[in-house]
């Protein structure tokens, strides 16, 4: 092999002369060594967000605004990396130029890999360059994180020098089986020996939850971590064996599946790859449409802090923060009877009309949001133009799509580049929608095989032609499925063509209809329906496990896995966790009648209980504010509840788990709705006046202390 080749050619006790080559000898070896390289990949050789890769590097997609490759290159470039190359297989050209209109701190060189097909195959080309000097990081050009790479390289580099056959070591990041920023169907299983945190077993594929373990490392490793709470972050420490192993073994393409596996079940060759597990920080991966939305949200809560819009580190933006996670650049005009509620950032030029109402979502530059259009999880790229009530419900919009009024885009769908659709139509969950398909398209696909028998459906549409384009959605696995899904919800059939009258192409535009009926989905206040199911799921669970004495994190895990399961609001799994703590109270309350105090007393003791993880639950003040929003639901559903809504405000207040701006953040949108007509609204406010006023009051009486 390549590495026995290197170890024949230089024999213990004999160096290297490069004096003859003019290389300077060994200076120039110990300068070379100091110098860190770094190879990143732009391509993730996946399909789970065409049709907007087919002309269009993924890397150069927008996240919040910037192309999500300068993420990476922020966080290579603060690391101390001082040469990268960047592996391209497709669109080549659109990454290179990119590159060179940044202002870079390393050196960057592209190496374009057309012939590649997978990770292995662009990493055995930049082998064989031979450019690769010393031990390097390898990254996907996808990658957000705010950690530190120096504490990960010092420890690389001490376990190598105490023993060369330690080859890699893999960043790893605590993040439970069904976290958001997860892969779609990832399920690893991974054993690490505790003391020396070397890497014994990745399972990416793990039997009903089982992996095997042969006895030899039982014997050589006495203590063990057995997890599964642990996700790859795609960002390693690699030495060049990692290349002449990946050259020996011309089959493996992905890292994950095929080089760690290989490597941990080769005992022979006995190379040794170690782990450094994060738990502060903050690293993910944008594999699908799911952690796209997830990672954007996480950013915009501020998870990847010092690496947070208004900061303005990643690109040529000039975002500003305000309450409740609202991100602004320059020239912004928001009518003022138009509501942007939480959790969104807008680009600079973006114009929203009145009556309008954005929630949860990443508006381009230069967009156009006319009079009482409403957007929720939504991702709206640079140059679009939305119409007067305009619905667009968790989909992503791409650069200059044109929406006419009364449009409806429900759930996950994705609207390709200058995509224009006419007034009044509606566009089913799922979609996917491109321009054109020209013949190069067509060829492309053809040949991967990606979207054979793929039912194409013209749609006329203003001043051009739509395709419906769902490829590779029509016969994926219901594992896959949510990974296509911006917010994964329960499965729908794919639009498709039919001989009826149900869906049908005219001159007015897209007329499709719901596979699930006409009921439009209230991302905002869910389903009476949806409610009612996972409410009762979560009042069993409660019930059952505080009667059986359960451990009450072993509970909070399993009323976790339920809101995902679910995919229910935040507010909403609070307002059914409060309503079973209610109900299990003795006596509980009765609704018109003050709650006696046994009926306090007891509901004291319960909540003593589950104090640490209410409070694990509310350490933002986003997450405070939702914790009210979802006790005043409670209220507003059952009313009985109406009588301990006062107590309990006081109660998280006075337990320091709810602080006094989240309480005035939530009074000032209840206050809202109220005024909106919410008469449940009003009664809430009402129970919840006199502690209000207090906080007020002694906010008002600090600001005079300070004053004097």
């Amino acid at each position: 092999s390549l590495r026995f080749l290197r170890q024949l050619t230089m024999p213990k006790g004999k160096k290297k002369d490069n004096s003859k080559k003019g290389g300077g000898g060994e200076g120039d070896m110990l300068k070379r060594e100091n110098v860190l390289q770094a190879v990143l990949l732009a391509d993730s050789f996946k399909v789970f967000f065409r049709p907007l890769t087919l002309d269009s590097p993924k890397v150069l997609l927008p996240l919040l605004n910037v192309p999500m490759i300068n993420y990476t290159l922020e966080f290579l470039s603060a690391s101390g990396v001082d040469e990268l190359f960047v592996l391209c297989s497709a669109h080549a050209t659109q990454v290179e130029n990119h590159l060179k209109d940044m202002n870079l701190s390393m050196k960057v060189q592209v190496v374009r890999c057309e012939n590649s097909f997978n990770e292995g195959d662009a990493l055995r080309h930049i082998a064989q360059m031979r450019v690769l000097k010393s031990d390097f990081v390898l990254i996907g050009g996808d990658v957000v994180t705010n950690m530190s790479l120096k504490s990960v390289l010092a420890g690389h580099k001490a376990r190598r020098k105490q023993d060369r056959l330690n080859i890699m070591t893999a960043v790893l990041k605590s993040a439970e089986p069904l976290h958001r920023t997860r892969g779609h169907a990832d399920r690893s299983v991974i054993v690490i020996d505790s003391d020396t945190k070397q890497l014994l077993v990745y399972d990416c594929d793990p039997d009903d939850c089982k992996t095997k373990l042969e006895v030899s490392t039982i014997i050589e490793h006495p203590t063990l971590e057995f997890r599964m709470d642990l996700m790859d972050t795609s960002i390693y420490i690699c030495g060049l064996d990692v290349l002449d192993l990946l050259i020996e073994n011309f089959d493996w393409q992905d890292m994950q599946r095929h080089f760690l596996r290989g490597v941990l079940g080769d005992t022979v060759l006995g190379n040794k790859i170690h782990t450094h597990i994060l738990s502060g920080d903050y690293a993910a991966r944008i594999q699908d449409p799911k952690s796209y939305h997830s990672i954007s949200q996480d950013i915009i809560r501020r998870w990847t802090y010092p690496m947070v819009p208004e900061f303005n580190l990643v690109g040529n933006t000039s975002f500003g923060v305000k309450r409740h996670n609202i991100y602004t650049e320059r020239k912004v005009h928001i009518e003022r009877s138009s509501k942007v509620i939480c959790d969104s950032a807008i680009g600079e030029g973006t114009q929203i009309g009145p009556s309008c109402i954005v929630e949860g979502c990443v508006i381009g530059r230069n967009v156009i949001i006319q009079e009482g259009a409403q957007l929720r999880n939504c991702h709206v790229w640079d140059g679009c133009r939305i119409g007067k009530g305009a619905k667009i419900e968790e989909s992503l919009l791409a650069q200059g799509v044109i929406l006419g009024s009364d449009v409806t885009v429900s759930s996950n769908c994705i609207l390709g580049c200058k995509l224009e659709v006419k007034s009044g139509v509606h566009v089913p969950a799922m979609s996917r929608l491109v321009t054109s398909l020209d013949q190069s398209l067509l060829d492309e696909i053809e040949e991967e095989e990606i979207v054979a028998e793929s039912k194409k459906k013209g749609i006329a549409c203003t001043g051009t032609q739509a395709y419906l384009y769902n490829g590779e959605l029509e016969d994926i696995e219901d594992d896959d499925y949510k990974a296509y899904c911006l917010v994964p919800k329960e499965r729908v059939e794919w639009p498709e063509e039919d001989d009826d009258d149900e869906d049908h192409i005219d001159n007015e535009g897209i007329t499709f209809e719901n596979p699930q009926g006409s009921d439009r989905i209230d991302s905002k206040n869910n389903t009476t329906g949806d409610y009612k199911g996972f409410e009762k799921e979560m009042v069993e669970t409660l019930h059952r496990g505080i009667k059986e004495k359960l451990d009450v994190e072993a509970i909070s895990l399993e009323t976790s896995s339920l809101k995902l399961t679910h995919h229910t609001l935040l507010q909403d799994y609070y307002s059914a966790a409060f309503y079973a703590f209610f109900s299990l109270s003795s006596p509980p309350p009765v609704e018109g009648k003050k709650a006696s105090k046994e009926t306090l007393k007891s509901l004291l003791g319960m909540l003593k209980v589950w104090k640490p993880i209410i409070t694990k639950f509310s350490s933002s003040q986003t997450d405070q504010k939702l914790m009210v929003e979802g006790l005043a639901r409670c209220a507003k559903r059952h009313a009985e509840t109406l009588e301990v809504f006062a107590f309990m405000i006081n109660l998280l207040y006075q337990w320091d788990i709810l602080e006094e701006e989240a309480a005035l953040d939530w009074e000032d949108e209840e206050t809202e709705r109220k005024d909106d007509g919410d008469k449940g609204s009003e009664r809430v406010l009402e129970r919840a006046k006199d502690f209000l006023e207090y906080l007020k009051t002694a906010d008002e009486e600090e600001d005079e202390d300070e004053d004097e």
